[in-house]
């Protein structure tokens, strides 16, 4: 009975596995991203034509950081402990990690502005962190940490709408600001990078100081499903070897929106659309919106890439990249501030019974 038992087993995890291979190789690959058979039993809603409200805001215009609204991560390092592949290698300002670290140097407000701060530690952080919790007591590592900074998240889990910032981002290399959403379901990890900007790939392997502070890219990154598990690759607003056009985020402030809805998502820099996803797409590559007809769903391919969930956290922080000739210059004058006059949300509402703030 047990060899039965076992064969069937095997039997199941062959199949399974044969299955999710032939279901791999129908994905496409479109516009940096994989589509394939619809994953889910799908519905197309109609379009919605309300209000946008704004559904919370902060301006920073207090003294510090409002923690009702904010936290700080759990651990003083994002996940991924390979700091040489992962490319950012920084202790963040916390609450309750070994050692702790005080936010006053790395999280300041001041006249209306969030200052997320990256310091060059005279003397380098010994830090104790977790890379393994399933095991009993979890598996911690020490490591020395050359570098602080800081990384804050919205308390509240926050689903389709508008979400946007105003900020300038820290001039330099090794500088690594980014504006994006998380969330964890069921063992799966969903990521929208709104922006990142940061030198991940250069012309020859080569770093280029004048990528870093003109380039933003953005991405998609989910571990769901079957592989590739992950990405529609960065799309950059310029292409790497070219010759950067003369805008500096570093220089002045710009507004960063990106727009999420079942069909959709669409990138804004200073209200110019940069970038669309598609949730769906015909097997012509057409895309699918809330306005289009469906009249067969087997010719509808999904995106494989796009976060199961209408509900994601958002996170902006200031990471120091590490390996690969992408840290800092030792020359280099410390500390380097990601400036954030504003976070906003909002969302569409119908029109009736609410006092409406509408965008322009």
């Amino acid at each position: 009975m047990l060899k039965i038992g076992y064969f069937f087993f095997l039997f199941l995890l062959i199949h399974h596995s044969t299955f999710a291979q032939n279901k791999f190789k129908q994905l496409k690959k479109i516009d940096g991203g994989y589509y394939g058979p619809l994953v889910s039993k799908t519905s197309f809603p109609e379009c919605k034509h309300d209000a946008w409200l704004l559904a919370f805001e902060d301006n920073f215009d207090g003294e510090k950081l409002d923690l009702q609204h904010w936290k700080l991560p759990y651990q003083g390092v994002l996940q991924g402990f390979d700091f040489t592949s992962f490319g950012g290698k920084e202790w963040y300002a916390n609450t309750g990690t070994t050692p702790a670290l005080s936010a006053d140097s790395n999280i300041q407000v001041k006249d209306g502005i969030l200052h997320l701060v990256a310091q060059r530690e005279k003397k380098p952080i010994v830090g104790t962190f977790v890379v393994d919790w399933s095991t009993t007591p979890p598996k911690a590592v020490t490591d020395t940490f050359h570098f602080s900074s800081a990384w804050i998240e919205t308390n509240e889990h926050y689903g389709y709408g508008r979400y946007e910032t105003r900020c300038k981002i820290p001039k330099g290399k090794g500088m690594w600001p980014a504006f994006w959403m998380f969330s964890g379901k069921e063992g799966f990890n969903l990521e929208i990078d709104i922006f990142e900007f940061w030198n991940e790939s250069s012309c020859l392997g080569l770093y280029d100081e004048d990528r870093l502070s003109k380039n933003p890219h953005w991405n998609i990154h989910s571990n769901q499903l079957i592989p590739p598990h992950d990405l529609t690759c960065p799309t950059d607003q310029y292409k790497p070897c070219q010759k950067w056009p003369k805008i500096g985020y570093d220089e002045e402030f710009h507004v960063f929106s990106f727009e999420w809805d079942y069909y959709k998502m669409q990138w804004f820099i200073d209200g110019v659309l940069m970038r669309t996803t598609y949730h769906f797409l015909t097997k012509k590559g057409i895309p699918i919106d809330c306005n289009s007809k469906i009249k067969n769903k087997h010719t509808i391919q999904e995106a494989y890439f796009w976060p199961q969930t209408e509900s994601m956290g958002v996170l902006l922080n200031l990471a120091v990249q590490h390996g690969k000739n992408r840290e800092p210059n030792p020359e280099d004058i410390f500390p380097k501030s990601f400036e954030i006059d504003y976070f906003r949300y909002y969302k569409q509402v119908p029109k009736e019974g609410y006092k409406q703030y509408r965008l322009k």
